[in-house]
C-alpha cells in the first residue's frame, strides 16, 4: 500500500530550515533530520536544494496573488475598507504560510539566478500595482491627503509590511487581527493627514537654508 505524500511536511520543514539558517547554510540532511528521514529520501520530490527552495516560496507568493484578484474585484466598497482588507490577507498570508512566505523576502537575491525569477518579480509587480493603484484612487475621490505621490507611499506601506519579516510570529487569528489592524490604523493616519502634514512642513524654515546664511555672514 503506497504511503502518503509527505510533500506538504517537507515544504514546512524546508521553509523552517530555510529561514533558521539562509539559504547558502541550509542543508538537505538538515531538512531530512527535521522530518525523521533520509536525505535521500528528499529527491523522491525535488531534484535540488534550489528546487526546493523556488516550491517553498511559490505556494505564499500565488496565494497572495490569488486573493489580491478576489480584493481588486470589489467594486462596491470604500478605498480605505479595500486597502485594510489587504494588509489583513498579507498578515494572514504570513501567518497561514509561516515561515514560508518570509523566506521569500529573505532570499530575493538568490532567486535571481533562478530562470523562474522573472515570474516571481512579476508577481511583485502585479502586487505593487494593485496597492499603488489602491492609494491612488483614495487620493484621487478625496478619500486619502498624500504626502507624496501614490507611488512612493505604495512602496512605504509595503516596506512596512515586509519589514514584519525580522520580528512577526503568528499568535493566533485574533491577535494576528489585532495586529493587521493596528498597523493599518498607523498607515491611515498618514493616508488621511499626509498632505496637511506636509504643508505644514512647507511652511517650517529650512535649515539647510539658515546654514547657507550663517554661513556667508
Amino acid at each position: 500500500m503506497p504511503r502518503p505524500s509527505r510533500w506538504p511536511e517537507l515544504l514546512h520543514a524546508a521553509g523552517q530550515e530555510f529561514r533558521e539558517h539562509g539559504y547558502e547554510q541550509a542543508t538537505l540532511e538538515g531538512i531530512a533530520a527535521r522530518l525523521g528521514i533520509l536525505k535521500g529520501s528528499i529527491y523522491n520530490y525535488v531534484s535540488s536544494k534550489e528546487e526546493l527552495l523556488l516550491a517553498v516560496v511559490e505556494q505564499p507568493a500565488r496565494a497572495l496573488l490569488d486573493e489580491l484578484e478576489s480584493l481588486r474585484a470589489d467594486t462596491e466598497s470604500g478605498v480605505a475598507v479595500r486597502l485594510r482588507e489587504l494588509v489583513r490577507m498579507q498578515i494572514r498570508i504570513f501567518s497561514e504560510y509561516y515561515p514560508a512566505a518570509f523566506v521569500y523576502l529573505q532570499h530575493l537575491g538568490h532567486l535571481e539566478a533562478s530562470p523562474q525569477f522573472a515570474e516571481f518579480k512579476q508577481m511583485d509587480a502585479r502586487y505593487m500595482a494593485a496597492v499603488e493603484a489602491l492609494v491612488a484612487e483614495g487620493a484621487a475621490n478625496g478619500e486619502f491627503s498624500l504626502a507624496a505621490e501614490p507611488r512612493v507611499v505604495a512602496r512605504a506601506i509595503v516596506g512596512m509590511i515586509d519589514w514584519m519579516q525580522h520580528w512577526f510570529t503568528p499568535h493566533g487569528e485574533e491577535e494576528d487581527l489585532r495586529l493587521a489592524d493596528q498597523l493599518f490604523a498607523l498607515a491611515l493616519g498618514g493616508l488621511a493627514a499626509g498632505g496637511s502634514m506636509r504643508a505644514m512642513l512647507g511652511a517650517l524654515p529650512d535649515p539647510l537654508t539658515r546654514i547657507e546664511v550663517e554661513t556667508r555672514r
